[in-house]
């Protein structure tokens, strides 16, 4: 884009408010395993290193300014990464989850976005619509590494949905309150027999002082597991809230109750995760972060294991250029099941690099 600038491409892309951006997310981890730190993820290998995300990002944004209507698009596709065996939906490249003797490709490609959008000023305070694939909407963390403190993951996160299909709109009703409805064919399917319309919706409080935020997610759908296409539908309900406690220290919670039933073996499966984050800004390039979860998969249906997770993790976050961030990070992870190659205590240190662009 910078290269551009001044010459008749860069007039096109910027009069049409076209940008192409990305990243490539870097990792090594250090582990106390031999082999691979699951259910922990998504740098989930052990004294291993991983390309977990090569972005790229295409779009044309929408002018939330303007006074009429507005249209735009955006792209995003991991070209390649490990991350991918995370995210990849039902119905999209799924030959590459079994295609190393029956397991997962180690790095594959996941179009994690793509979505038209609509933007329409005159309704309420501005209606905002968007058609396609997009992230799901609830939550702290993000599948887009540049949106998280850390390069690992919250449980919280990782066993609940990352993506949807459909229809989103997102209503905003005055300058401190917010909706979100939509349909979509599930959670974590694109095109498949196993998809089931499923809706989703939020309602937000965030004041323009940004001082304090609320907000409150659901995901409701028919809430059973379809045991002849072996696909998970779950029921979700998730609370975010955000206070600043000071001109440097930022507090975040997040609370969700899960539920799915029909579930083999069990019949009726729930979890509940609880997040802590602090942030403190030492200065404009450098963030200090913690974050503390309790993550209970009751009877063990979406990690494999039945228990209480704690996960106990510490960071920093160094942007020494624009397009240079470093994020090293110690965490510690404990379930008295087991998970952890047989041991009930994990302990990893990860030196994490995000080179933008």
């Amino acid at each position: 884009m910078r290269a551009v600038q001044g010459t008749w491409y860069g007039a096109q892309l910027d009069d049409n408010r076209l940008r192409v951006s990305g990243w490539t997310d870097l990792v090594y981890t250090a582990s106390s395993a031999r082999h691979d730190q699951l259910p922990m993820g998504f740098n989930y290998l052990a004294n291993n290193f991983q390309l977990t995300q090569n972005w790229l990002r295409v779009e044309r944004t929408i002018d939330d300014k303007a006074t009429t209507p507005t249209w735009g698009f955006r792209s995003d596709t991991i070209l390649p990464g490990t991350d991918y065996r995370f995210t990849l939906p039902r119905g999209i490249f799924n030959y590459q989850l079994t295609a190393d003797n029956g397991q997962p490709n180690l790095y594959g490609i996941d179009p994690i976005q793509f979505y038209g959008e609509a933007y329409f000023p005159q309704v309420g305070r501005g209606l905002d619509v968007k058609v396609g694939r997009f992230f799901a909407q609830y939550g702290v963390e993000s599948n887009d590494t540049t949106q998280n403190p850390f390069v690992s993951r919250a449980y919280t996160f990782i066993y609940d949905p990352f993506t949807h299909t459909g229809v989103l709109t997102t209503l905003k009703l005055t300058d401190e309150w917010s909706v979100q409805n939509g349909l979509v064919s599930g959670s974590d399917v694109f095109i498949s027999p196993a998809a089931n319309p499923t809706y989703i919706g939020s309602v937000k409080w965030a004041p323009p002082s940004g001082v304090a935020s609320a907000l409150f997610s659901v995901i409701l759908g028919n809430g059973r597991f379809d045991r002849s296409r072996n696909f998970h539908n779950p029921e979700i309900f998730d609370l975010v809230l955000t206070r600043q406690l000071s001109d440097r220290l930022t507090w975040t919670a997040e609370g969700l109750y899960g539920f799915t039933t029909n579930v083999p073996g069990t019949g009726f499966a729930n979890w509940f995760g609880v997040i802590n984050y602090l942030a403190y800004q030492i200065d404009p390039v450098l963030t200090a972060n913690a974050r503390l979860e309790f993550f209970d998969d009751r009877q063990g249906q979406r990690t494999g294991f039945a228990g209480l997770y704690t996960d106990v993790t510490a960071g920093v976050l160094y942007k020494p250029r624009p397009w240079l961030w470093v994020r090293p990070e110690v965490r510690l992870d404990h379930n008295d099941a087991r998970p952890f190659e047989g041991r009930p205590t994990l302990f990893t240190t990860a030196f994490n690099v995000v080179v933008r662009w």
